[in-house]
């Protein structure tokens, strides 16, 4: 379903006190704002949302009129579906408050070139070595003509 602009939260409310089934992924994102760096909550497709639509038995109409909603994502005059399996995969990535877990879905091999992005070693390029926690990684950083081995978050590094 489309939604307004930054009303998918809204939307998402009125559909669900009409009874329709809906599910919004968000995510965790870090940002900086006045200097100040803070990790916001937002949807994962911003101006979009899942509703679960029976074949036959259900009235789509009042989807239009929701506050927050522009209407179904149509391909013709056919709703779009996306399938069960793509639902299943997000909702297995989110924890009870349909946040989806985002660290751990990129796969880096030991040896794999990295630039970290953020942080006080932001600018260096390093060595993956492993993950050391949920959200941690280590890389090996040649500081100072020595190997050093860091461990950052895993959002403050990506594949040079």
């Amino acid at each position: 379903m489309f939604c307004k602009p930054r009303q998918d939260a809204r939307a998402e409310i009125h559909l669900r006190n009409q009874g329709f089934e809906t599910f919004r992924p968000r995510t965790r994102e870090r940002r900086t704002r006045n200097g100040q760096r803070r990790v916001i909550v937002e949807s994962m497709f911003p101006r979009y949302l899942f509703v679960q639509l029976a074949a036959g038995g259900q009235d789509w109409g009042p989807i239009r009129s929701t506050r927050g909603a522009v209407g179904l994502v149509r391909h013709g005059q056919e709703a779009a579906v996306v399938p069960q399996s793509v639902i299943r995969e997000l909702r297995r990535r989110c924890d009870d408050d349909d946040i989806v877990q985002l660290a751990g879905s990129i796969d880096y091999q030991p040896d794999e070139a990295v630039e970290i992005i953020d942080g006080p070693c932001a600018g260096y390029r390093g060595l993956f070595q492993a993950r050391t926690g949920a959200e941690r990684v280590a890389v090996l950083l040649t500081l100072l003509n020595h190997q050093r081995r860091v461990e950052v978050a895993e959002t403050a590094i990506r594949r040079a």
